[in-house]
């Protein structure tokens, strides 16, 4: 390969990880190598579909955010360790997590290392992670405090392995090794063919026995979930993706009740205890009560819950205290004090200000060095050389008057390992991050991990966050007594369930129900514009099209997809086609619905399968692309239009294939159906409700807009008349279009639910459909009765108003019956239409 010709040594201050001093390639990187340079079509193609398909997993944005910009880049050139050199950092992480697990069980605990001055009070009482309330003085002590752990590791120009920086707070990257390592698989399988690399998985599956262990002594099947702040986390996917991988449920802080010394997951049934939190919040958040009063996302009484040793979390509340790099001078008589062993990770050089001596040390090679705080929120680096006078002098004074909040250390030159740049392979400086999991008495460590390409003016800069160049970390093996094989498992005998009970979250509920309206809307919202679009874009509008976009246009007000006063307007005229060339504009119906989508979907990650995730993601950008570069041209928009369309039929049949008959899919379900319900009234009945000139326009409306054209010609041989039309799209139980399929199907459902949830909500009465079914028999006599009469077309717009009516009412009762649980209002003597019972 041409690209691999000329690589030479890295320059004497930093380590090479590919050439040695003599510029020979080092035998672990051989194979790699090898397997690149006989790639037929080069390394570049598979590089696009390793990261297309990070793309489409949604793990290199937030979510399904398709307005947002990659955080974070693959390099498919993985990072390649041999066997022994692992196990000596194995073994050393293993070591660095006991001993913090232990200093954290100290200082949340009799404090003795406080007493016998191994560790400065400030660095604890004086550090915003320190939280008092989680301090257990005569309660039940967590087995590990450190459930899981971190730690950024670099090569220093001696070949030896230092420790950057300590995660025990919220160690995230584990998924994100985990699915660089399936897409490497995919885009790379000769490599893993010909090449011996530890596998992840069976991490993972000891992963999950690890917390099952760290839950309450006494619980015979302990309950785990996986605790997030929502989808507005940068690190949502990880969330998502590990309680997919552990097979345990993803819950938010409002999904959560703690209640009698417990803590409860609220279901439609009620609550279902959970004994163990694999925690993605932060620890000040996690509490309202008693740490951050203004934490919406948190579950009051948490606190008082882990101190009674009712509920475990991994990791422990407050274990950020552990991560300030102030307390890395002391962890070697730490070390000593608590293991009797010495580091076998040593930390790199770093001088805590509040001494005398390290400051007058530090104050006197201060242009040299790199300054952080280390008790606050900030932690990042200071670069002193490149501070202008006025700076330097400021962060001096800072530092004389409130030396103890500041570290220093001199900057660090990290290894050089190659990556690929596009077209060729170029040597970067790399950070390797380890992860390890409780086990036991000790700890198991992840074969693998990730390595970053550092950004900015130092590598201590963002050093919490995954962003920049990501790369897999591959661990070699030397034969098959290396390989890590799955624990056997004693299975705890469970009960067969069949279609899902109430299980699901009140707050999952809602938020499938609305998805699913907002879907149906979206289908709606398109037809409806599809189908006034094909009638401008024929060119002359004749007066027969003139017509049916009188009654088009006045729909469209109404449902804020064009602005009142050009629906209104004339269709030849100019207010009209500028009304409907702005359908695509941000704050209408058509965007705020994708926007309505885009949300709910990226908060249900976990709900659905890839295949539904991978339509969703790329569809959604592409549709919104649609939509804004059709902005005033009606060809583009009358396109994008049908690509809405197909899109919500794709959805909708992956969701009716994939989605399993429970509660889950009947909110979904539930939801379209309902909003259809709406639609099909307006779009139907809408047309007849204006007392049109041409009735032959307000039935070949309703038969289009219900997407019933077709059924129709085929049954009555295209002769229109108003009885069989308003038959086909309002009573025909067998037309999926129709307001009665709508009513049968919603019926359904809530007879479904209730029986599940214990919670009813009344369909709409029988006496309703009977009604429809008068005012359609009106148009089923003499022509004369119906053409030229009001009672017919008073009947309709009854039923219309009627139908709106109820099917409102009917949605305010599912809320208050299964979301927000609050009662309906009632005034005495009334009942009111459905109103939920119990």
């Amino acid at each position: 390969m041409e690209s691999l010709r000329g690589l030479t040594s890295s320059p004497a201050s930093a380590y090479d990880e590919l050439v040695t001093g003599q510029k020979s390639i080092r035998y672990h990187w051989q194979g790699i190598l090898s397997v690149i340079r006989s790639l037929p079509g080069g390394l570049g193609e598979r590089v696009e579909s390793a990261r297309r398909q990070l793309a489409e997993s949604g793990a290199t944005v937030n979510l399904l955010d398709d307005r947002a910009a990659p955080r974070w880049s693959l390099d498919p050139l993985p990072f390649v360790i041999t066997p022994d050199e692992w196990s000596m950092i194995e073994s050393g992480v293993i070591q660095r997590a006991r001993l913090l697990d232990s200093v954290l069980a100290d200082l949340y605990g009799p404090q003795t290392l406080l007493r016998q001055r191994l560790v400065p009070p400030m660095l604890v009482h004086a550090n915003r992670h320190f939280l008092r309330p989680c301090r257990v003085v005569d309660g039940a002590t967590p087995a590990h405090r450190l459930g899981h752990y971190a730690v950024d590791l670099v090569r220093l120009g001696d070949g030896r392995w230092h420790v950057l920086a300590d995660h025990t707070e919220l160690p995230s990257g584990i998924a994100y090794a985990l699915e660089m390592r399936r897409v490497l698989a995919r885009s790379l399988p000769e490599a893993f063919r010909s090449i011996p690399v530890r596998h992840l998985r069976p991490f993972v599956d000891r992963w999950h026995d690890s917390l099952l262990a760290l839950a309450p002594a006494g619980i015979d099947k302990p309950n785990v979930a996986v605790l997030t702040p929502g989808s507005l986390s940068a690190t949502y996917f990880e969330h998502v993706y590990l309680s997919r991988a552990l097979g345990v449920p993803l819950v938010e802080g409002g999904d959560l009740v703690a209640r009698d010394g417990d803590v409860s997951i609220k279901t439609l049934a009620g609550l279902r205890p959970v004994h163990m939190l694999l925690r993605r919040l932060d620890s000040s958040f996690a509490d309202p009560l008693e740490l951050r009063a203004d934490s919406a996302l948190g579950i009051t009484g948490l606190v008082e819950t882990t101190r009674s040793g009712r509920i475990a979390l991994a990791n422990a509340l407050g274990s950020g205290l552990a991560e300030t790099p102030a307390l890395v001078p002391f962890l070697e008589k730490l070390s000593d004090h608590l293991l009797g062993q010495k580091l076998e990770l040593p930390s790199l050089d770093v001088w805590w200000l509040g001494e005398p001596a390290a400051l007058a040390f530090a104050l006197a090679n201060i242009d040299l060095m790199i300054v952080r705080p280390c008790l606050g929120q900030d932690r990042e680096p200071i670069v002193v050389g490149m501070l202008d006078p006025p700076e330097r002098a400021a962060l001096l004074a800072r530092i004389r008057v409130h030396p103890g909040q500041f570290v220093a250390q001199y900057p660090v030159a990290p290894s050089l390992s190659p990556k690929w740049d596009g077209n060729s392979l170029a040597p970067a400086a790399v950070v390797l991050r380890v992860f390890a999991c409780a086990e036991g008495s000790s700890y198991r460590v992840l074969p693998g991990g990730l390595a970053r390409e550092p950004s900015g003016d130092t590598c201590l800069r963002s050093l919490g966050r995954l962003n920049g160049i990501l790369k897999d970390v591959w661990v070699l093996t030397e034969d098959s007594a290396d390989m890590q094989l799955p624990p056997a498992r004693r299975f705890h005998q469970l009960a067969v369930e069949r279609a899902g009970g109430a299980d699901l979250q009140s707050r999952v509920a809602d938020n499938l129900y609305w998805l699913g309206r907002y879907i149906e809307r979206l289908d709606g919202d398109a037809r409806l514009l599809r189908t006034t679009v094909n009638r401008i874009a024929q060119g002359a509008v004749g007066p027969r099209d003139a017509i049916e976009l009188r009654l088009l246009g006045r729909q469209l007000g109404n449902t804020n997809l064009m602005p009142q006063g050009a629906a209104l307007s004339a269709p030849e005229s100019a207010a009209f086609q500028h009304g409907l060339a702005t359908v695509a504009a941000e704050n209408r119906g058509l965007s705020t619905t994708l926007d309505s989508i885009h949300r709910l979907t990226s908060a249900m990650r976990d709900r659905f399968s890839v295949d539904m995730i991978t339509a969703v993601g790329p569809g959604m950008a592409e549709l919104r692309q649609g939509l804004l570069a059709a902005r005033g041209n009606l060809d583009p928009l009358l396109a994008a239009l049908d690509d809405i369309v197909r899109f919500v039929a794709v959805l909708s049949g992956l969701a009716q294939e994939n989605m399993t008959r429970g509660t889950g899919w009947r909110f979904l379900d539930l939801g379209r159906r309902l909003e259809r319900a709406q639609y099909v009234a307006a779009s139907a009945l809408g047309a007849f409700a204006q007392s049109p000139i041409d009735w032959d326009a307000a039935m070949r409306l309703a038969l289009e807009l219900c997407d019933s054209t077709i059924t129709y010609r085929t049954r009555y041989l295209g002769q229109l008349q108003p009885a069989p039309v308003l038959d086909l799209v309002m009573l025909d139980d067998s037309n999926p279009r129709s307001l009665v399929f709508q009513l049968r199907a919603i019926e359904q459902h809530l007879e479904y639910l209730g029986h599940a949830s214990g919670v009813h909500v009344p369909p709409l009465p029988q006496t309703f459909v009977e009604d429809i079914e008068g005012a359609v028999r009106q148009f089923a006599g003499d022509e004369r009765a119906w053409r030229h009469e009001g009672l017919a077309l008073a009947m309709l717009r009854d039923i219309a108003a009627e139908a709106e009516r109820r099917l409102e009412k009917l949605s305010e009762a599912i809320t208050r019956a299964y979301f927000s649980h609050v009662a309906a209002a009632q005034t005495v003597g009334s009942s009111a239409i459905g109103s939920p019972t119990a």
